[in-house]
C-alpha cells in the first residue's frame, strides 16, 4: 500500500516538474492557439453554410408559398430562416468567445511581454470598432437574411389565410422565433 502511495506522489512531483518548464508552458499554449484557431475556422466555415442554406430553403418555401398562395406554406420560410438566424448568433458568439480567450491567454501577455507584438485578436478587440465596421457589410445582411422572410411572408400569408386553424400555430411559432432571435442578438450584440 505505501508502495503505491509513493508511487502516485512520485508521478505528481514528476508532473509539477514537467508542468513547471517553460518550454512545456509554450508548446501548450501554441497548441491551444492552433486548436482555438482551427476550431474558429470550422465555426465560420459551419456559419456560412448556414446561411447559404437559409437563403436558398427560405426562398424556395417562399416561393412555393407565393406560387400556391398558401398562408401557412409561406409562414415555413420566415420558420427555416429565423432557427438557422439563431444557429448562427449562436455560431457568432463562440467564435467570439474563442477570439476573446486568445486575446486575452495569449495575445494581451505576449504584448506584455514582448513590446511591439501585435496579434489579429488584439487588433480587432473593441467591441465598438468591430460594430462600426461591420454593421453594414457583414451584421446588417445577415440580420436581414433571418428576418427578410418575415417580412415578405406574413403579409402575404395574412392575405392569403385560407384555414386559420393551420396557419395560426405556424405564425404563433414564427413571432416567438423573431423574439427568440431579437433577444439574441441584444444579449451578445458585443460578440457578433
Amino acid at each position: 500500500m505505501d508502495s503505491h502511495h509513493d508511487n502516485e506522489a512520485g508521478k505528481i512531483l514528476a508532473l509539477r516538474s514537467v508542468a513547471e518548464d517553460p518550454k512545456f508552458a509554450s508548446e501548450v499554449l501554441l497548441a491551444e492557439y492552433r486548436t482555438l484557431r482551427e476550431e474558429i475556422l470550422k465555426k465560420m466555415d459551419h456559419r456560412t453554410s448556414m446561411v447559404v442554406c437559409s437563403v436558398t430553403v427560405s426562398s424556395a418555401v417562399l416561393g412555393f408559398g407565393i406560387d400556391r398562395q398558401s398562408g401557412p406554406l409561406l409562414l415555413v420560410s420566415p420558420l427555416v430562416s429565423l432557427l438557422l438566424g439563431i444557429l448562427i448568433v449562436f455560431h457568432n458568439v463562440q467564435i467570439g468567445e474563442c477570439s476573446d480567450h486568445l486575446r486575452k491567454q495569449v495575445e494581451d501577455p505576449l504584448f506584455e511581454t514582448f513590446q511591439g507584438f501585435y496579434g489579429w485578436h488584439r487588433g480587432k478587440s473593441d467591441p465598438k470598432y468591430r460594430v462600426k465596421q461591420r454593421i453594414i457589410p457583414y451584421l446588417l445582411p445577415l440580420i436581414l437574411i433571418a428576418t427578410a422572410p418575415a417580412m415578405v411572408a406574413v403579409p402575404l400569408a395574412l392575405a392569403n389565410m385560407g384555414s386559420l386553424a393551420l396557419s395560426l400555430p405556424v405564425l404563433t411559432v414564427d413571432v416567438a422565433l423573431l423574439a427568440i432571435y431579437a433577444t439574441q442578438l441584444i444579449k451578445h450584440r458585443t460578440k457578433l
